[in-house]
């Protein structure tokens, strides 16, 4: 099981590009999500109760991971994120997440809980 998440966490780190966006306007076929994000070696994933989300590593993702990086005790953990974005399934060549994500708002960023259901990378 550990070399599985190993795996697709791996897959998510190589599969991630960056694609900035100049538009300031919010778009109507945005969402607001909500979950746990990690970003950690140029690869971004946000993860709810529903879905995974390999997130485009546009000018506002490298926003929220700043804002990330003060809540976080290692590199590897998780942060709890609102954002809105732009969900789309389109294939991309270095995100291999069905669905991604293009954030076009930081609504909230605070520091995860601790829960059992949060994937701890390593050993302790």
């Amino acid at each position: 099981m550990k070399n599985l998440l190993m795996f697709v966490f791996v897959i998510t780190v190589l599969g991630c590009k960056n694609n900035p966006k100049n538009n300031n306007e919010t778009p109507d076929n945005t969402e607001i999500i909500s979950g746990n994000y990690i970003f950690f070696d140029d690869a971004a994933v946000l993860q709810n109760d529903d879905e995974i989300y390999g997130v485009f590593l546009n000018d506002l993702a490298k926003e929220l991971n700043k804002k990330a990086a003060p809540l976080k005790t290692n590199e590897t953990d998780m942060v709890n994120v609102k954002v809105r974005g732009i969900v789309s399934t389109k294939d991309d060549p270095k995100i291999l997440w069905e669905k991604k994500l293009e954030i076009v708002e930081i609504i909230n960023v605070s520091a995860a809980k601790e829960t059992e259901k949060i994937l701890k990378l390593g050993t302790e």
